[in-house]
């Protein structure tokens, strides 16, 4: 029985971990690692009986996995190298543009939770489930001169704040999609799942805590708001 295994001018990213999941995976000859980390490969071929055999020999000793690009970036150690690079259900959105209330104006339940950050004097809450909709994951704006992303997925339950730098513009993350669970997000156009560690901002500090125990903590603060799609 033969057969043929064709990659025609598909970037690929060659990744040593045999601990990838959910991944498409091909076997190509060892002289690709010669390419570098990222290839532009085009193979043709037939696998007869002896074929078969030596590639089940380089899938057995983990000599070569690749992957379909694009990849989601992660770091190459900690618990998000594990996730590896998986396909991704596209759901990718422009982040839109948010708007806050007072605590007077806004209506939760008081075990609503809501994620919490101070920036300057000011409190801010942002209530999961005005981040859980299409489009709404991300919250991208700029408080008191400092740019500040939001992100949350609620199929993971992750929440990560991004911090730019003083003076900047919004930062460009957007929602691009779900990956084995886990929400992908586009970073300056690149792909990264929202664990990734290395994704070039830095973190801004928070707390979850229920809106009932927020509101009475901070009556002043402000809150985002519903997003409202018209129809």
């Amino acid at each position: 029985m033969t057969g043929d295994v064709i990659l025609d001018t598909i970037p690929y990213k060659l990744n040593g971990d045999t601990k990838a999941t959910h991944l498409h995976v091909s076997i190509i000859s060892r002289l690709i690692l010669l390419l570098g980390s990222e290839a532009m490969v085009t193979v043709k071929q037939a696998a007869t009986g002896a074929g078969i055999l030596l590639l089940a020999v380089l899938l057995a000793f983990g000599i070569l996995l690749v992957a379909e690009l694009p990849a989601l970036k992660v770091s190459n150690s900690g618990p998000a190298s594990e996730l590896m690079r998986v396909p991704i259900t596209p759901g990718e959105f422009e982040t839109p543009n948010r708007s806050f209330a007072t605590v007077q104006e806004t209506s939760l339940d008081d075990q609503d939770e809501v994620i919490t950050l101070n920036i300057g004097e000011q409190h801010y809450a942002f209530p999961k489930r005005w981040m859980n909709g299409m489009g709404e994951h991300v919250v991208s704006e700029i408080y008191e001169d400092l740019p500040i992303a939001v992100t949350y997925c609620n199929e993971s339950e992750c929440v990560r704040v991004f911090q730019g730098m003083v003076g900047g513009e919004k930062m460009k993350i957007m929602q691009h999609g779900l990956a084995d669970g886990h929400m992908a997000m586009l970073v300056d156009g690149i792909p990264f799942l929202q664990e990734a560690e290395d994704i070039p901002y830095d973190e801004y500090p928070f707390e979850l805590m229920t809106w009932g125990e927020w509101k009475t903590n901070h009556p002043d603060g402000l809150v985002l708001t519903e997003v409202i799609h018209e129809l």
